[in-house]
């Protein structure tokens, strides 16, 4: 997250755009993880309960879901493209800004064409970067966590399950 706050503060504008970026990303996650949990109820509906009625509305909802997911993932990858090619501009002027505070005796040293190529591969690597490891990294922290909840969530009902038809 350092790095992050780093490079955020090259785009102070676009800062929101970054932040937008991660938290569609995080929505994007939540739903397909919601998902799991209607794959879980078709199966349990086909293999427990032996009831094929169901079958194609839990279906219906799962393509709806991982389609919205992909969709959002795709809107989240477009957005932090955006934020991550007005960094990429920023960072090239301010490497030339950089420039034009060095000595003579720097470009003496090093010809103005390798300095120049080695701000825009830099800046173009750190858009890549950006803008992929914005949603990519939302979604590795977060898949982790929802399916943890969402695996207790189907272990509480199906405890419950159990205790009802215990009890019965």
């Amino acid at each position: 997250m350092k790095v992050y706050k780093k490079l955020f503060q090259y785009v102070s504008d676009y800062t929101i755009i970054g932040y937008l970026s991660m938290i569609i990303s995080s929505v994007s996650a939540f739903v397909m993880v919601f998902s799991y949990y209607f794959i879980y109820k078709l199966l349990r509906e086909i293999i427990i309960n032996d009831n094929y009625e169901n079958a194609s509305y839990f279906a219906t909802i799962i393509v709806v879901l991982l389609t919205s997911s992909a969709l959002l993932y795709l809107i989240s990858g477009i957005v932090s493209h955006k934020f991550a090619f007005r960094l990429e501009t920023n960072l090239r002027k301010r490497g030339i800004d950089g420039l034009t505070d060095s000595s003579f005796r720097f470009f003496d040293l090093n010809s103005s064409g390798y300095i120049r190529k080695t701000i825009d591969d830099n800046a173009a690597k750190t858009h890549t970067a950006v803008a992929h490891m914005l949603p990519d990294n939302s979604q590795a922290f977060l898949v982790p966590i929802f399916s943890i909840i969402l695996s207790f969530v189907i272990s509480v009902n199906v405890g419950i399950v159990i205790i009802i038809l215990t009890i019965v």
